[in-house]
Order: C-alpha cells, then structure tokens, then sequence
C-alpha cells in the first residue's frame, strides 16, 4: 500500500474523505492510475488517497474489488478502469462538498 498524501481532512467535514485505488504488478492500466492517485492527491490536499497492492496480501481487499485498477471512494466503488481526470474531479469534489 502506498499513500499519496498524508491523512487530513477539511475543517468542514465529520469524516475525512477517503480514495482508495487498487492495483497490482503486471496490470497494463495501472501506471495511468499512479498518475491520477498523484494528480488528485495534489489538487484536493484534504483527501486522503491510498494505492494499494492487491498482490502484496497486506490487506483484505473488498468483494466489490474483482479487477484492477479499481477506484473506491469513501467506502463505494466508483469506476472499474480509469476514469477520466475530469469524472474522477467530480466525483471528489462531491464528496468533498459539505452535506446539508
């Protein structure tokens, strides 16, 4: 597992905000991943983004992880593949956007 950034949230928030991505050796897709666990890690500070290692067995990976790169924020699985820069900053920022 390899952490982007280090935990923080923003003052706003009950709970920090959590990106985790899945991936593993060999996988073709993966690299665009790194790149957007960077990408997204530099222009939300407040989100925590954690890649991690499916094959390392570090930790227990969820059911609704069956392929690699897979994307889950806050607990939900929201894109199997890549999204793309401007779909994954949506889905951020509405994550990140104070609740009612």
């Amino acid at each position: 597992m390899t952490k982007v950034t280090s935990p923080g949230h923003l003052s706003c928030l009950d709970e920090p905000v959590g990106l985790q991505i899945y991936v593993e050796p060999g996988c073709v897709s993966c690299g665009r991943a790194l790149e957007l666990a960077g990408d997204v890690a530099r222009q939300y500070p407040g989100l925590i983004v954690e890649v991690i290692d499916i094959s390392d067995g570090e930790r227990e990976v969820p059911e609704d992880v069956f392929a690699v790169p897979t994307y889950v924020l806050n607990g939900k699985v929201v894109s199997l593949g890549n999204p793309s820069e401007s779909d994954l900053s949506e889905l951020v920022e509405a994550a990140l956007a104070p609740g009612p």
